[in-house]
């Protein structure tokens, strides 16, 4: 598990920096989001034996952090197969007990947590009521699916979307010795990976449907600029009637992740969530041309933005 440099994410950080991370946490993001970044850089900080501006990156603690060869920081990765079994849990609930070989404490990171059965996740609940000299990092793409008994006892970080210029100068800094990305490529992945480097770099590698695309930058804007929600409604309209269906889909899919993520918005995700399946019906029925279908999804927004 290798420990590099955190962007955004200022909760997170301050957090760690300061040892208050918590005994038990999650790390809850969509795919490519940095919640591995996050976990290796949380862990580091935390074992980090500098007195402050940790992760220092020159002690040894960090220094074997950033090798993946810390005695004290474990990673598992939970398979999204069947060869998951409950024994792996039930191992790494044991090894929490055995004292740490050269730090205050261990740290745990289970990446992709959400996969866990019931089962394992029971089986690591028991470890998490009764913490040790231990730290767990739980990362994962959809918390909500963790078991209320397990998400209760945790403190749940939300990953930070990054700015299209943040992701836009990533990316730049960091060129593919594969592939090279035009400018106007790179622009479009980063205005339209809901601030994913993940993401962007999904899209550039491999490509999406316009649809897909213009419906991840749709839901982002929403709790963004209304102009740019504006203007992406505008853009979609000239979509075909099978194109602005694929739109719909893509856009109710991202709206019912992005209310997970964050509850205190949930309500706003599920108007235009509702609001949308409405306008799914009309679209069927050839009740409306896309292009007034989507003025008014602007329309609509504009008015609940405002009024939320």
């Amino acid at each position: 598990m290798k420990s590099t440099n955190l962007l955004g994410n200022n909760q997170i950080k301050r957090a760690a920096q300061a040892g208050d991370l918590g005994t038990a946490v999650i790390f809850d993001g969509p795919y490519g989001s940095g919640k591995k970044t996050a976990a290796a850089y949380a862990a580091a900080a935390l074992l980090c034996r500098a007195r402050e501006d940790k992760p220092c990156g020159h002690c040894p603690s960090c220094l074997q952090a950033a090798a993946g060869s810390h005695p004290d920081i474990l990673f598992y990765d939970v398979p999204s197969d069947e060869n998951h079994k409950i024994k792996n849990i039930r191992e790494l609930r044991s090894k929490s007990f055995i004292r740490p070989s050269q730090s205050p404490f261990k740290v745990f990171i289970l990446n992709r947590a959400d996969l866990l059965t019931p089962e394992s996740q029971n089986a690591l609940l028991k470890v998490l009521e009764e913490p040790t000299s231990t730290v767990f990092i739980l990362t994962c793409e959809n918390a909500m699916s963790l078991l209320q008994t397990i998400r209760s006892r945790c403190r749940t970080y939300a990953l930070e979307p990054l700015s299209p210029a943040v992701v836009e100068e990533w990316i730049a800094a960091h060129p593919s010795e594969d592939i090279k990305y035009s400018p106007s490529d790179l622009r479009s992945a980063a205005q339209n990976c809901g601030g994913s480097i993940g993401q962007a770099l999904l899209q550039l590698d491999k490509g999406l449907p316009k649809p897909v695309l213009m419906a991840g930058d749709f839901v982002n804007s929403l709790t963004g600029s209304p102009l740019r929600m504006m203007e992406i409604c505008l853009a979609a309209s000239s979509f075909t009637r099978s194109e602005y269906g694929d739109f719909y889909t893509a856009v109710t899919e991202a709206l019912t992740k992005a209310a997970l993520r964050d509850p205190q918005r949930a309500r706003y995700y599920v108007s235009v969530y509702e609001y949308i399946q409405q306008q799914k019906d009309k679209l069927t029925d050839n009740n409306g041309s896309v292009f007034a279908l989507s003025s008014q999804l602007a329309a609509f927004c504009g008015t609940i933005n405002r009024s939320k």
